[in-house]
Parts: structure tokens; C-alpha cells; sequence
């Protein structure tokens, strides 16, 4: 082994890297752009939670107090713990308001709730979640049981607790029900959806851009673009033969997902395959229309950092949209995989059908007719 001949070799390779200005700009730009993202999303505070509240509680009478109403102690002490919003609801608004995302809970004090806790001792808080999102329906439930032992631990009425069979019972429990998923759902559940888009988008982008490179290379599109058949034409071609495996691709995901791992889900399982699959042509597209920018595979690897993993940070993958500082969620809805991870999460979790998120797919179709015509656009004749 010749120390000589090993560092000719480096010395080439670096010379061949730095006359790669991309290649170059890549090393110093990716790593800051994506730790600053990083650094950006998990340093957030966290975002305060909008909570409804109906309080009928009528509030009982103390001696030498006067009238003493629990429900509204409760509430005080929400509120000043700083992690909810409080909205006040009627009966009525209740589970409108847990669709439409107004609220993210509601609890619910009865008109005789101070008087029970008077007179047994017990009192029982009917808390209703939206429940798409498992660790926030915890949070929640969490942090009305602290607020309300709170509220009650400095009152003498309530100083003492009942024993039954040797356990201490608390003074307020929580009646906790679900609009959506329910206590079978967990994290995993809640991760699925985004996990099983963003695997199958980027397989799928990454098999497209390798192909339709060789294709490149190897002076087949060269010839193919000397034929009377049209850019938009050979694109399209590309695009179907490529889909078929992309297809395959996503049924493995899902299906592997949804019966091995045996992640729950509330909808349609055709449903979830559409969503994947449309969200696939759109890889594919994207594939193509990048490899036109790429000279080689190490080019092709370049863009996974640039387009790829800020989609994944960005479209609630790892952090909900809602939750992001305000002048990061407006890059959210400019990536299709956002879309797709609101249509696969309203499927799986709330169980909703095609006249619900009928939006979301027109959009997906949408991202792949654009990135088409782009595709078309910049493909170029002679070979790289």
C-alpha cells in the first residue's frame, strides 16, 4: 500500500467535489439550514391549548363563607396555570366545536356538582376530547385532575379523602369520552399516518430521480426527445411506467403498516391506499422534475436535504403546524406532503370518507399536474 498513490486519489476526489460549486454551496448550506429549522421548531414554547368549558355548577352554601362554587375554582386554577385557553360553551356547541378545532376538550361541571363534593365528599368532571391526537387527550386529561386538586386541596370541606379497600379515592374524578380514535389509540397511532406518507414520498422520489437519470445518461432521452413524440408526452410515459412500481411501493408501506404492525384506523382502508397513491404520483413527478437538474447520482442525493427533510419537519411530521412560530406555517402549506398527512390522519383517526377531504386530494392533484408541466418544461435535449 503506497501513502503516494492514496493521497493522489484524495487530492483528485477533492478537485472534482470543488469544481462542483453545488456540491460546495451544499456542504456549508444544508447542514445550517436544516439545524436552524431544528432549532426553530423544538425551541418553540409550547402552544397554549383552547379548552371549553359549560358550567352549570350552581355553587353551594358555606357557613360563614357564603355561596362557594367549585366549578369556577377549577377554571380559575386552568387558567392560571397558563397551559389552556378557556372558551365558555353551551351544551350545545360542544361537539361542533371539537370538529371545527375551536377547542381542543371540553369539560363539563352539572348543576349539582359543589353540592356533591359537599355533601359525599365526590364529584365527578365530565371531560370530552377531540381525541385525533393521543399525548394531547393525555395533557389534557392530565391537567384538569392537577387544576382540580388544586382547587380543592386548600379547602377544609375537602381535606379528607375516602378510603375504600385500602386505596385513597380522590375527591373529583374525571368522565373522559372521545369524538374521535379513543383510549386504544396511542403516539404510534397518531405518528402512523405522516410516517407512512413521508416513507412512501420519499421512496418514491428518490426511485424516480435515480431512473430517470440512468434514462438520461445513458443517451436515451436524447433519442427519444428526436421523435415526433412530444417533452409533456415522454414525461407522461415516464410517469406511468415509474408508477407502477411507485404503487407497489405504497401498498407494501401501508399494508405492512396497517396488518404487521397493526397501527388502528377508523376509515376506509381504499381510502388510505388512494391518498398514498395520488401522494406518490406526485413523488414521482418530483423526481423527474428534479433529475433534470442532476448530473450524476451524488446529485440526485443532494436534494433529500433541500427538498425532502424540510418537508418532513414542515407538513406535522414532527410537530404540529398550528404549533410552529407563525412565519414557518405558511412554508407548511406550500408542500404536498402536508396535504397528504391532513387526509391520511382524517381518514385513520377521525374516520372521515371522500366528501370530507375531498380538498386535500384536489390540492395533491393539483402539486402533480404543476410539477408536470415544470418536468416538461426544463427537460432538456442534450444529454448531461
Amino acid at each position: 500500500m503506497k501513502t503516494r498513490r492514496i493521497l493522489c486519489l484524495a487530492r483528485r476526489v477533492v478537485r472534482q467535489i470543488m469544481h462542483d460549486r453545488r456540491t460546495v454551496a451544499l456542504v456549508f448550506l444544508a447542514p445550517i439550514l436544516l439545524v436552524s429549522l431544528g432549532a426553530i421548531l423544538f425551541r418553540a414554547e409550547a402552544a397554549v391549548i383552547p379548552l371549553g368549558v359549560v358550567n352549570e355548577d350552581k355553587g353551594m352554601t358555606v357557613p360563614m363563607a357564603g355561596t362557594m362554587a367549585m366549578g369556577q375554582l377549577i377554571v380559575d386554577e386552568l387558567t392560571a396555570g397558563g397551559a389552556f385557553t378557556v372558551v365558555t360553551l353551551s351544551r350545545d356547541e360542544i361537539d361542533a366545536r371539537l370538529r371545527d378545532g375551536t377547542v381542543q376538550g371540553v369539560i363539563l361541571f352539572p348543576a349539582d356538582f359543589s353540592a356533591s363534593l359537599a355533601q359525599k365528599g365526590q364529584a365527578t368532571i365530565d371531560l370530552r376530547v377531540e381525541g385525533s391526537n393521543p399525548t394531547r387527550s393525555l395533557q389534557i386529561t392530565a391537567r384538569v385532575t392537577e387544576a382540580a386538586i388544586k382547587a380543592v386541596a386548600g379547602l377544609a370541606l375537602f381535606g379528607s379523602t375516602s378510603q375504600t379497600s385500602g386505596e385513597t379515592e380522590l375527591p373529583v374524578t374525571l368522565k373522559t369520552s372521545y369524538l374521535y380514535a379513543g383510549e386504544s389509540f396511542d403516539t404510534m397511532d397518531y405518528v402512523a399516518p405522516a410516517y407512512i406518507a413521508f416513507l412512501a414520498f420519499f421512496f418514491v422520489f428518490l426511485l424516480t430521480c435515480v431512473s430517470f437519470l440512468r434514462e438520461r445518461s445513458q443517451g436515451t432521452m436524447e433519442r427519444l426527445l428526436a421523435t415526433p413524440a412530444s417533452r409533456l408526452e415522454i414525461v407522461m410515459g415516464y410517469i406511468g411506467g415509474l408508477s407502477l412500481f411507485a404503487l407497489i411501493q405504497v401498498a407494501v408501506i401501508l399494508f405492512f403498516t396497517v396488518w404487521v404492525i397493526q397501527i388502528h384506523y377508523m376509515g376506509s382502508l381504499w381510502l388510505l391506499f388512494l391518498i398514498v397513491a395520488l401522494l406518490a404520483i406526485v413523488g414521482v413527478s418530483l423526481g423527474i422534475l428534479c433529475s433534470t437538474f442532476a448530473r450524476n447520482e451524488f446529485q440526485v442525493v443532494q436534494f433529500i436535504p433541500l427538498i425532502i427533510i424540510p418537508q418532513a419537519l414542515l407538513s406535522g411530521l414532527v410537530w404540529p403546524i398550528e404549533e410552529m412560530p407563525s412565519y414557518l406555517q405558511p412554508l407548511a402549506y406550500i408542500m404536498p406532503l402536508t396535504y397528504a398527512n391532513r387526509a391520511l390522519r382524517d381518514v385513520m383517526l377521525k374516520g372521515l370518507g371522500l366528501a370530507e377531504i375531498w380538498p386535500n386530494l384536489l390540492i395533491l392533484l393539483a402539486f402533480a399536474l404543476i410539477i408536470v408541466g415544470l418536468g416538461a418544461l426544463t427537460m432538456r435535449r442534450e444529454v448531461a
